[in-house]
């Protein structure tokens, strides 16, 4: 419909323009009619067409927000060791062990 309206109107114009015998003559003093009235026209004219043909803006999506990343805190790891082994030196002394003689000597005892 927009270009219909366009169409019409800058053909009218044209038809305007060839109908007229002189064109308007803006040094006459006394005469100030047309060039007024054709500079009217014009801005007018200029109105219209630029409001019928200009491109509309059309927003399809939201504008993009961005947000902080979230922050998640975690307590470290607890690790809990055993405790180290119990351990206890004593003296052995000397003995036959299956049939072979062994000196005195520490022996240790872990638990």
């Amino acid at each position: 419909m927009k270009r219909l309206i366009a169409g019409m109107l800058v053909l009218g114009l044209l038809a305007a323009v060839l109908a007229v015998p002189a064109p308007a003559e803006a040094r006459h003093r006394g005469h100030r009619g047309p060039f007024w009235g054709g500079l009217a026209v014009g801005a007018v004219t200029g109105l219209v067409l630029g409001g019928i043909l200009a491109p509309r803006v059309v927003y399809s999506e939201p504008p993009v927000v961005y947000q902080p990343a979230p922050v998640y805190v975690q307590p470290a790891p607890v690790y809990v060791a055993p405790p180290p082994p119990l351990c206890t030196d004593y003296w052995v002394g000397d003995q036959w062990r299956g049939g072979v003689w062994v000196q005195g000597h520490w022996e240790r005892v872990c638990r």
